[in-house]
């Protein structure tokens, strides 16, 4: 479990900035769902039920792309893509491993369609960028 750990620090570090930027923007929408994804990560550290850690990846993680995919803005996709998604990506082969399963994909479902998958979590919620 204590490979877990430094992603989950990570996840509470890069969160914490982002929800900053949310509320900031004054996107109430935005912010429920960055405290919703961060608000259990602290319990995790050190955590030794693997079956917490499974829901956090499979349910909590999952809940919170459906949410970003949701609001259909730029920025708080931008920031999952520039900060969350290379921690999840490190993240995933140790979590996998410790879980014992190969079951990656469950995650990167989003939406009303349930049955559309991505390949990457960027192809999930990626929109072109456009700057002015």
């Amino acid at each position: 479990m204590e490979e877990l750990n430094a992603f989950y620090n990570r996840l509470l570090l890069f969160g914490l900035v982002i929800l900053r930027e949310a509320i900031h923007a004054r996107n109430e929408d935005w912010a429920k769902a960055e405290v919703e994804m961060l608000h259990n990560i602290p319990s995790l550290i050190g955590e030794q039920n693997l079956e917490r850690h499974r829901y956090f990846w499979f349910v909590e993680r999952d809940l919170y792309i459906e949410k970003i995919a949701a609001l259909g803005l730029d920025g708080p996709k931008l920031r999952v893509r520039t900060f969350y998604e290379p921690i999840w990506r490190d993240m995933e082969p140790v979590l996998l491993r410790l879980l014992g399963t190969t079951d990656k994909g469950r995650s990167l479902k989003f939406g009303p369609d349930a049955a559309k998958t991505a390949v990457g979590f960027a192809e999930t919620i990626a929109t072109p960028l456009h700057t002015a």
